[in-house]
């Protein structure tokens, strides 16, 4: 009968130790006991006794013997990915206790979409970085999904996001900055210098593609749709702030956006802003945070941003 996940779970807990995980992944990394074994400071026999015990536990093979050495079988495949973000967790906590005992100074952990980066992030960290130079920030950038788990494993103490359609357990919301959908483009596109243009004056244009996942996406596909028009795209899918600046400077393209993932790039007068009304409103930018359970670092930091963002919004 196959074990439950309850009962293999307890076998890890009282019998594996992270020297399985890791000689796991080595030989999924190396393809060799002999190799893997080298590569984290252990004998080849150790190594092989690890994976074996590891296999014994899980009540399932991890990988096919053969004479150039290990290959991984399908669930090893699969199972990779967890044991991979189980030993970078852990390398991040040993990095922060480190960090701790050696300097003293506090550390904020802060996820934060593209838009919260370029809108607000860009311009208010270094203040704070002045203000605070004993506080290390830790950021990350996330999308909606990424997000989405760092929350769940409380792998953040600040997200900077859009207001969730439900706030997880124990985690609040405040809303920090507003934000606007806006069409940009190249300094140099041709309908820079137009005004009062609609979404229907468009319709013929060329856009860079968005991701399928993004707010903007699925309400541009939606107002495409009411006007019965299927957009020209450049068949280039970004999430690098670089790569759209470089595809609008180099080419005749427009992009529809939030204005706070652009406005770093608008205010350097790279990327211009093209006039059109009447276009749909965006929320506004926010802070989710544990409730009550914020540390020092964090709840400075969060102070610091309301306070800036209220100054330069």
């Amino acid at each position: 009968m196959t074990p439950s996940s309850a009962v293999l779970y307890a076998r890890l807990m009282t019998g594996a130790r992270f020297r399985h995980l890791q000689a796991f992944a080595a030989i999924a990394e190396f393809g060799s006991a002999q190799r893997a074994a080298d590569a984290i400071g252990l004998t080849q026999p150790a190594v092989t006794h690890l994976v074996a015990d590891l296999e014994e536990f899980l009540q399932c093979p991890l990988f096919h013997r053969h004479a150039r050495g290990m290959r991984m079988t399908d669930m090893a495949r699969e199972l990779l990915p967890f044991v991979q973000r189980s030993l970078a967790t852990l390398e991040a906590g040993t990095q922060f206790v480190a960090f701790r005992q050696s300097s003293g100074h506090s550390i904020v952990r802060v996820g934060a979409i593209h838009g919260a980066i370029n809108g607000l992030l860009v311009r208010a960290l270094p203040a704070f970085g002045q203000s605070k130079p004993d506080i290390l920030v830790q950021l990350q950038e996330a999308n909606a999904a990424e997000s989405s788990a760092l929350i769940s494993n409380r792998e953040v103490d600040l997200m900077l996001c859009r207001e969730p359609p439900v706030w997880p357990e124990g985690w609040e919301f405040a809303e920090l900055l507003p934000d606007r959908l806006v069409v940009v483009a190249g300094p140099n596109h041709p309908l820079v210098r137009k005004r009062g243009l609609r979404l229907p004056d468009l319709l013929d244009e060329m856009w860079l593609m968005l991701h399928p996942a993004t707010h903007a996406r699925k309400t541009f596909d939606a107002l495409m749709a009411a006007h019965g028009a299927v957009p020209r795209y450049r068949k280039l899918e970004v999430r690098s702030s670089a790569m759209v600046l470089a595809q609008l400077q180099s080419e005749t393209l427009l992009n529809f956006t939030p204005y706070s993932a652009m406005r770093q790039f608008i205010d350097m007068g790279q990327i211009a802003l093209i006039d059109v009304t009447e276009l749909p409103a965006l929320p506004p930018l926010g802070i989710l945070s544990v409730r009550d359970e914020r540390g020092e670092a964090a709840n400075l930091l969060k102070e610091h941003l309301f306070r800036y963002a209220r100054k330069h919004p």
